[in-house]
């Protein structure tokens, strides 16, 4: 097991070093809204530590299978159950896909207006029934902020009470409705607010939920070792900091002993078994890629 993981460990690290000498690539990757503004500040400092240059088509979620239809692109960035359904379908590298992060539900109002206190649930509650009208996106789509407010809103036990006054409507048109005062509460994710409007806070604890994401290489796009660097990197302990940044939660601050539940044993976080680090004073590692080309290991 010891000699497995030491390779695997030198293998991604001759990927991403090869990735460096390399004539320039192009990444192609197709990706979902939310993870946007995170993976094109990962993309910029991938392309100047590898002269890769990556290119981004954003799409709605219920877009991207159609899109994937019609173009060819090299990588993909989607939530968890859409990634499952094209991982069925053979469209992945197989042990390609990476976890990348997760992010949670926030209650928005117009900016300038009131903000109602919604850190409870009761306080939720009543903040929703004083409000004359709200607004988010079409709960039928799984993993979405609309399926997460739905969630919340029917745990609340409301959500009939609430139906005359609840306009769904996507992430654009919802937030000009908020932020015309038009509609008072809008509920989004929190890595995607839009402008005019102010965050009242997350959704509580006990209705939380998260849309979580990963990126994976397709199989019927480039080979070029570019690309699987570029996915692994969106991943790497570097990355970790733009996610937070963008309001999402790096995927190994949930998961604490590994960065994916199946594929992560050789990406950026890796917890090794004592039985596999025998050589290293019978102690587990705990390693980490610091930068595309360096990876440093503690002995806990």
């Amino acid at each position: 097991m010891h000699l497995a993981f030491r390779t695997r460990a030198v293998s991604t690290l001759t990927l991403i070093i090869s990735s460096t000498l390399a004539p320039a690539a192009e990444v192609r990757v197709l990706s979902v809204g939310s993870t946007q503004a995170a993976a094109k500040a990962i993309a910029a400092d991938f392309e100047k530590q590898t002269r890769n240059q990556v290119t981004f088509t954003i799409r709605p979620p219920f877009d991207i299978d159609k899109e994937l239809a019609e173009k060819t692109f090299d990588a993909v960035i989607l939530s968890v159950p859409a990634m499952d359904n094209h991982d069925e379908a053979g469209d992945l590298v197989p042990t390609s896909r990476v976890a990348l992060a997760r992010v949670g539900v926030g209650v928005v109002v117009k900016q300038g207006g009131p903000v109602p206190d919604v850190s409870t649930p009761e306080k939720l509650k009543a903040a929703v029934l004083a409000a004359r009208s709200l607004t988010y996106t079409d709960p039928a789509t799984p993993n979405t902020s609309g399926a997460i407010a739905g969630a919340a809103l029917a745990k609340l036990g409301i959500l009939d009470e609430i139906k005359g006054k609840t306009r769904h409507a996507a992430l654009a048109v919802g937030g000009e409705l908020v932020a015309k005062g038009e509609v008072e509460l809008g509920f989004f994710n929190l890595s995607e607010i839009p402008k005019g409007v102010i965050v009242a806070g997350a959704l509580p604890g006990p209705l939380q939920g998260y849309t979580v994401y990963e990126a994976a290489v397709l199989s019927k796009g480039s080979t070029d070792q570019a690309v699987t660097a570029f996915v692994k990197y969106l991943a790497s302990t570097p990355a970790a900091t733009y996610w937070s940044e963008a309001k999402l939660e790096p995927a190994a601050t949930y998961m604490r002993t590994r960065a994916s539940q199946r594929f992560q044993h050789d990406l950026s976080v890796r917890q090794v078994d004592p039985s596999m680090a025998a050589q290293q004073s019978r102690k587990p590692l705990l390693c980490h890629w610091t930068t595309l080309a360096s990876m440093t290991c503690q002995i806990l």
